[in-house]
């Protein structure tokens, strides 16, 4: 597929995708396609979307995670830009961490027919947790919708 037919799309999540998360209360999701032709598997597609990218890229997230509290295990090569590889097959790659302010985050990224579908569950826990989500929610909206275009153009 060429760079004018690939697009991200914010879609709703389908039961396939909610059956990836372990989370019991999902207080966030979202869900985002990158359609594409470009064939890897769904640990190769997250190691795209979230470590393949520039300096100034990864320092951004980097700061994001750490202003949220995300525990991150940087340097592990288990782990996929520092969040923990919960679960790896062929269908879905599952991240997950949690926070020292009450967050808990799972990133999942499966492969599918249309292309590459990459969703964020979070459960907020607590009054400090909901107000830095609430303020960090439209730019981590922005953010994951750049990272799966950025990846797609890198992968075409």
């Amino acid at each position: 597929m060429g760079d004018e037919s690939m697009t991200v799309d914010r879609i709703e999540p389908d039961d396939a995708l909610l059956a990836c998360t372990t989370l019991e209360v999902i207080d966030h999701i979202d869900v985002h396609l990158l359609r594409t032709d470009a064939r890897r598997s769904p640990q190769q597609w997250a190691r795209e979307i979230l470590e393949n990218v520039s300096a100034t890229r990864a320092l951004s997230l980097r700061a994001g995670w750490t202003l949220l509290g995300i525990k991150l295990q940087y340097g592990d090569r288990d782990a996929v830009a520092g969040w923990s590889v919960a679960h790896d097959d062929a269908e879905y790659i599952r991240l997950q961490s949690d926070s020292f302010t009450g967050l808990t985050g799972e990133l999942v990224t499966r492969v599918t027919g249309e292309g590459v579908v990459f969703a964020t569950f979070v459960r907020v826990d607590g009054a400090v947790a909901r107000f830095l989500w609430d303020r960090a929610l439209a730019a981590h909206l922005m953010i994951v919708a750049t990272l799966l275009a950025e990846a797609g153009e890198r992968a075409s």
